[in-house]
């Protein structure tokens, strides 16, 4: 009679435990499941707020460039051949052009016809006769008649990174005579910074990238800048990015950190402005849920 008995309870018991592990496994299934479609919808709702945001920066940031391409080119319009000829005249100009000097903090140098330059403000930055023919920008201006921003390389007199902005300066036939240039240095204070140097969330922050070269052109992260960005094929959204498409998508940067991230992209120069956020960090409530059902 005892032994039925005890059987009898240790099959209700088996019962009991068995219909709980189950029903333990179903909320914990159930959870997951519900994580998985949260997180998705996070991850949608986030995107867009980062997204939009990058793109207001994107917009600031092209504004600016595009004030230093219209001064840039105002300069260079009442830059004469007979000016051009006469490097005491030209340095003349240059050094009464004040709004030149607020824009760009690296200076801004004037260049004859085979990218030699001859007239450089500062004039103690001492690049007068230094031909720049190798940077990106000059050489367009000259052999093309474009107005471009080069790659970020390191100054030949500033010894740290910049970028340049030229246009070219013509006679009054339309001929290309020489060339203009005004220089950020990006390991001081610059105009980018106002963006740059702010974070998003906690502990993202952001890039702009020039696409081409694959190359940081300024970043939260200081120390980034002119990091080199992994070749084509071994992320895939980077290469999408770099191809052209804005919006946003998980990535693992080059630290191994994985993290949200959005792009848009700059119209006057094609660099892209990214903001990223660790997904650890973008996803912290959906793993605080978690932990408390777990």
């Amino acid at each position: 009679m005892r032994l039925n008995l005890l059987q009898s309870c240790s099959l209700k018991t088996r019962v009991t435990m068995g219909t709980l592990a189950i029903f333990l496994m179903s909320i914990w299934a159930l959870s997951f499941y519900a994580s998985q479609i949260l997180r998705k919808d996070m991850a949608r709702l986030l995107g867009e707020q980062q997204f939009s945001t990058v793109s207001i920066l994107a917009t600031s940031i092209n504004a600016e460039l595009q004030e230093r391409f219209a001064v840039l080119e105002k300069v260079a319009e009442i830059i004469s051949p007979a000016v051009l000829g006469d490097q005491v005249a030209l340095q003349i100009l240059l050094e009464q052009r004040p709004a030149l000097r607020n824009l760009f903090n690296g200076g801004y140098i004037a260049y004859d016809h085979q990218a030699t330059a001859i007239a450089d403000v500062p004039f103690s930055a001492e690049r007068i006769g230094l031909n720049y023919m190798e940077i990106d920008s000059i050489a367009i201006a000259l052999r093309e008649g474009r107005a471009t921003v080069s790659s970020p390389v390191i100054g030949k007199k500033l010894l740290a990174p910049v970028f340049g902005i030229t246009v070219p300066i013509r006679d009054i036939f339309g001929k290309v005579i020489g060339a203009l240039a005004g220089v950020t240095n990006l390991g001081e204070a610059n105009f980018l910074d106002k963006v740059m140097d702010g974070r998003y969330g906690k502990r993202g922050g952001y890039l702009l990238i020039a696409p081409q070269q694959r190359l940081v052109v300024s970043s939260t992260d200081k120390l980034r800048i002119m990091e080199s960005l992994p070749v084509a094929a071994i992320d895939p959204l980077l290469d999408r990015f770099i191809g052209g498409y804005e919006g946003t998508g998980v990535i693992v940067n080059p630290q191994g950190v994985e993290v949200l991230a959005s792009n848009k992209r700059l119209p006057v120069t094609g660099w892209i402005m990214v903001a990223v956020l660790p997904t650890e960090e973008a996803f912290a409530p959906i793993q605080e849920m978690l932990q408390h059902t777990s």
